[in-house]
């Protein structure tokens, strides 16, 4: 059993997405009343985590009050797909994001990215931005993020499994697979009910990930400071010369 996993959501944590994903939803349902879409919109950011396809139900069921016509949903998705498939490999990174999973990998802590974006839309932006490299496996939708993290203890068992994400949805499958769970503020969409959320519950909340990273690992006597010890000499017992 691995002594230590990290998994990460994409959107608020690894890139900077959140508003762009908002954009996108209202951009993909203009042909709808605007009244509707804007609560709609408001009920996405306070639901950041659930995937599209999930969405994209509650839509039409509790904002349109009716079931989808043949073919409705599937030209929402389509609209919305096509969205992010210009704009989301031009999402900046979060501040200090490359740096810190450099550090992390540099440990050999297996890493895993565990999201509510489409997989295989997934999938192949972080591998146009460079990411992909650093996790052993990216999961996303049409899987619940409880799944795909289910999908990591079976894959990675491990005695400690952190997941760093920035939405209730993200600590709700934490807490369902006992997982520690890291919340990172800064990009939240919705920083409020987090907020809210963190004074009932007492997760950790970081500002980014190198911030995450100094936590995890700790200072002088933390994590990286003992495994990087076994491999200098002890100062009693050095290599002679």
């Amino acid at each position: 059993m691995l002594p230590l996993v990290v998994a990460f959501d994409c959107d608020g944590v690894l890139l900077d997405s959140n508003g762009m994903k908002i954009k996108a939803f209202t951009d993909a349902l203009s042909s709808y009343p605007a009244d509707v879409v804007a609560r709609f919109s408001t009920f996405q950011q306070a639901s950041f985590g659930l995937s599209r396809y999930r969405l994209v139900d509650r839509f039409f069921t509790d904002f349109l009050g009716r079931q989808a016509e043949a073919g409705e949903k599937e030209r929402v998705l389509a609209a919305f797909g096509a969205i992010c498939a210009d704009l989301y490999p031009r999402q900046s990174l979060t501040e200090g994001a490359l740096a810190a999973l450099e550090r992390l990998a540099a440990m050999s802590i297996p890493m895993f990215v565990v999201s509510g974006s489409d997989q295989a839309e997934l999938r192949a932006v972080l591998r146009a931005i460079g990411l992909a490299r650093f996790f052993r496996t990216i999961y996303g939708s049409p899987e619940t993020k409880s799944a795909n993290l289910a999908r990591v203890g079976r894959e990675a068992p491990a005695v400690r499994t952190v997941f760093v994400g920035d939405a209730e949805a993200d600590w709700k499958a934490a807490r369902e697979h006992g997982c520690d769970f890291y919340y990172l503020s800064t990009w939240a969409a919705d920083r409020l009910g987090m907020a809210r959320l963190k004074a009932e519950h007492g997760f950790v909340e970081v500002g980014g990930l190198p911030a995450f990273a100094d936590a995890l690992l700790g200072g002088g006597d933390g994590l990286e400071a003992r495994m990087n010890a076994v491999d200098e000499p002890s100062p009693s017992h050095g290599i002679a010369r």
